[in-house]
């Protein structure tokens, strides 16, 4: 059961259970099992003590079919927590095969259950042969997330794909679809019973008890092939030479179990075993020190290794008996008997195996087993401890479920574990609930006669960042600045690195930048830097590849000589890639901007090597992948353009609207270059309504784009024409500029064609000029030169720029708002073009671009 340090995965759950030799081998069942084993869905569905995981496992081992095994647990009803567990039993699955192991070892809840599923569908498509996906104990799933992100998986595996489900009872899926497409098998009770013949194996062969063929028929009927029921009596008659009275006073009803159990199994245990037995019961998993540390036992490994022995419902979980679980039956009747009899010693229990578990670095179980024995405050003390590692491996939905567990008077008294909740909810864009509990926050910081300046600090944060949610940067920037003034300076959420752009890899669309508005993010992330200045914090990491991408994007390269690197600095010391995935795009961008095209590859090759080493996110190695694709299209590679689109091609609308947007951007730019254009439109279309419903304008600018392109290709300028008109429109007030230099000749063409048709605005009229001043140099064989005065010719690109805005009526305080230039500088600007000019004054200077402009409609 070895935890690593970045891992909150147990190993054993992962591993395909082993029994014994002297195990009843069914062969009966394992026939049945293998009849159905070509359906996409297996699934093997009867109550407790049916023997479904023995028959699931002999099955496995019998047949030698590549399998992943995961023993579920109620703790597993965490989304980030399920699939983990999930994408790393395929891994295993992969490594022992001797095959290219999947990329992924963990998996966001931050993305839907529907693109973590995507994921998964898309690293198994390469398997050639069958194979197996065991998800045990299934029905202590009750998340509907992971039910809906499950049907998906089934619906859409790869033929190879196999899922089999054990399970107490049918799983919330859509099973009457999939008996429809004849895709599922299942066993259930009936397939399970003990028959006679294999009664008298168990009872004579391999306990050794000689009943006679009349006895084992009527034990047979009485527990009515039930194998917990068989095996119950069995243990019983063990010793006990009276049979006969045994066998009829024997009942498979489960409430005689439980009285039969008490009053003939353990009964007939010694007292410390009983103890043993009762005490251990509230584990889910047992090792012989985390059992003498709950029990006081010392020889707990002994015990453990003899009831093993025995077999009484104990089953080892590795091959080196280290650790063992109960069977789940006999769990339920000692811990209903445990509650029975010493309900009030259930509290200290937990409390002990939450020490235990804590001294062992296992801090999940640590805080359920002390929310369960009530010790608040060791729960307290390890959530806030705790909370921001989780938030960095996106376990919310864990987070969500203890704090429900809290009365909120003890919330009301304990500010920082309110500020771990807040940053779950917040991280959640759930802002109205993270404000109810800062509320909590500011009354005991009104009242308390603790030391809570770290509290303070990290309020400040949180609301500042709130804020910048909200795009009220002034209001941000104040609680920013009150925060460095305090001690402690720093939040230790931002310290550890939490993602704050969830999984965008375009920064600059994201929530933290703004959504794409770009005048706001140039004055918030400006003044943020000299707040934050020299902190080394993940915040700053965030300030610089914000920044990056921005003076990308306002085509000035020389800002990236700085913030590109510096962006690579801190996203490096906290491991955030979040922060790294994106700046090796910026660099990519940046590169290919300069065709430098093998530093341009390079970049994305590193990239890729930082994720594999460091066992990154899937999503963010996703996205690399995905970037290539353009790359693919600006070289005209279709061959693997096609290839990346054809599996795309086959899933379902439903499916391929839950897909990552950047993603869906990228198969509609695929589409438009495979002239495959209805496809593009419908996309891009409903990308366009979905970016606008969440106001992400750069997104929706890139949409409007293609959608433009798209329209091109069929030839329907009038529809091309007003998409283009449409992204120039949200693109000119922000200032946008690589967004459509890096589109190439096509949209280059169609901005000047509405330049010269004059029907925008005339401040789009200036910007359009702007851009086309630009792919001036970026496209010289192309035919779009506003040529239209030698002097203009004279003035450097910044000083058309200036003239540009000064014929669109701008002031030059209006100016240097814009340019994001001082008052002064605009100035200096203006003067200088006067001189070039040769005119006195504005009004000249903007009859001089008139003229020119005239000048060019007539060319």
């Amino acid at each position: 059961m070895d935890q690593r340090n970045d891992s909150p995965l147990i190993t054993t759950k992962l591993y395909v259970p082993k029994y014994g030799s002297d195990l009843l081998r069914r062969q009966q069942l394992v026939d049945q099992i293998d009849e159905a084993a070509t359906a996409r869905l297996i699934l093997v569905c009867a109550p407790a003590g049916f023997g479904k995981t023995t028959a699931v496992s002999q099955w496995i081992q019998s047949t030698g079919y590549p399998t992943g095994w995961v023993s579920l647990d109620e703790f597993d009803n965490d989304p980030a927590r399920f699939w983990r567990y999930v994408a790393q039993a395929i891994y295993m699955m992969e490594k022992e095969q001797d095959r290219e192991a999947p990329t992924f070892n963990h998996l966001p809840s931050a993305a839907s259950s529907e693109a973590v599923v995507s994921a998964l569908l898309e690293e198994t498509a390469s398997m050639q042969s069958d194979f197996y996906l065991v998800l045990d104990d299934y029905h202590v799933i009750k998340e509907s997330s992971i039910h809906d992100g499950l049907q998906m998986l089934i619906q859409h595996a790869h033929p190879f794909m196999h899922i089999i489900l054990i399970s107490r009872e049918e799983p919330p899926l859509s099973l009457h679809r999939f008996r429809v497409r004849k895709q599922v098998k299942q066993l259930g009770s009936d397939n399970l019973r003990f028959n006679e013949e294999e009664c008298r194996r168990l009872f004579n062969d391999v306990m050794g008890l000689n009943l006679s063929k009349q006895d084992i028929g009527l034990l047979n009927k009485r527990t009515e092939g039930w194998i917990a029921g068989l095996q119950l009596a069995a243990l019983s008659m063990q010793g006990n030479v009276e049979h006969a009275v045994t066998i009829h006073r024997f009942s498979g009803k489960d409430k005689y179990v439980d009285d039969y159990l008490t009053e003939e199994v353990l009964k007939r245990l010694p007292e410390a075993v009983q103890a043993f037995l009762l005490k251990t019961s509230i584990l889910q998993r047992l090792s012989g020190d985390l059992c003498a540390a709950v029990t006081g036992e010392q020889d707990a490994h002994a015990i453990l290794r003899m009831l093993e022995r025995t077999n009484s419902f104990v089953i080892a979980l590795d091959g080196v008996n280290e650790w063992y679980r109960y069977h789940h039956l006999f769990t339920d009747i000692l811990r209903t008997h445990l509650r029975k009899k010493d309900k009030e010693q259930l509290p200290a229990l937990h409390r002990l195996a939450s020490n235990w578990f804590e001294e062992n670095g296992w801090v999940t179980e640590a805080i359920e087993h002390a929310l369960s024995g009530e010790d608040w405050v060791r729960a307290t003390r390890l959530i806030i401890a705790n909370a921001p590692v989780m938030l960095k491996r996106y376990e919310n939905k864990t987070l969500r479920k203890w704090m429900e567990r809290f009365e909120k008077s003890w919330l009301e008294s304990n500010p920082e574990l309110c500020i771990a909740f807040a940053w779950m909810h917040v991280l959640s864009d759930e802002i109205e609930q993270a404000e109810t509990l800062l509320r909590f926050v500011d009354k005991s910081l009104l009242g308390g006669s603790r030391n809570l300046d770290e509290c303070r600090v990290e309020i400040c944060v949180l609301r500042g960042y709130i804020e910048v949610m909200r795009r009220n940067i002034e209001l941000s920037l104040t609680y920013m600045e009150q925060s460095v003034q305090m001690e402690p300076k720093f939040s230790r959420y931002f310290i550890n690195g939490i993602e704050l752009n969830s999984d965008e890899p375009y920064v600059l669309r994201s929530r933290v930048a703004l959504s794409g508005y770009l005048t706001k993010v140039s004055e918030y992330y400006l003044r943020l830097r000299t707040i934050w200045k020299h902190s080394g914090l993940g915040i700053l990491a965030y300030g610089s590849i914000v920044l990056a991408e921005l003076y990308y994007e306002r085509n000035d390269f020389e800002q990236l000589r700085y913030f590109v690197p510096r962006a690579i600095e801190l996203g490096t010391i906290s491991l955030n890639f979040g922060v790294l995935v994106p700046v090796y795009l910026v660099l990519s961008r940046w590169r290919k901007a300069e065709k430098r095209y093998d530093e341009m590859r390079l970049a994305l090759d590193e990239i890729s090597e930082l994720c594999r080493q460091h066992d990154a996110p899937a999503h963010w190695s996703a996205f690399v992948d995905v970037y290539r694709v353009r790359l693919w299209i600006d070289e005209d590679d279709r061959e693997k353009v096609e290839k990346w689109t054809e599996p795309l091609n086959k899933i379902s609308s439903e499916m391929g609207a839950s897909r990552h947007e950047f993603e869906r951007l990228m198969l509609a730019r695929s589409y438009v270059y495979l002239k495959n254009n209805e496809a593009a439109i419908r996309l891009l279309t409903s990308l366009v309504h979905e970016t606008e419903m969440k106001s992400r304008l750069g997104s929706r600018i890139e949409s409007y784009i293609l959608l433009s392109q798209a329209f091109q290709n069929q030839k329907k300028y009038h529809e091309a024409a007003d998409c283009i008109r449409k992204a120039v429109a949200l693109a000119a007030p922000e200032g946008y500029v690589r967004i459509f230099l890096d589109e190439g000749p096509t949209v280059a063409k169609m901005l000047y064609t509405l330049y010269k048709s004059k029907t925008a605005s005339k401040e789009e009229l200036a910007y359009i000029s702007i851009l086309l001043k630009q792919m001036e140099k970026e496209f010289p064989a192309l035919d779009i030169q506003i040529r239209i005065s030698t002097k203009l010719d004279k003035l450097t690109e910044r000083e058309s720029e200036v003239l540009a805005l000064l014929g669109a009526g701008l002031s030059n305080s209006e100016i240097a708002e814009k340019l994001h230039l001082s008052h002064g500088t605009v100035k200096g600007y203006v003067y200088h073009i006067f001189n070039k000019l040769q005119v006195r004054n504005r009004a000249q200077a903007i009859m001089r671009l008139k003229e020119s402009e005239n000048q060019d409609s007539s060319t």
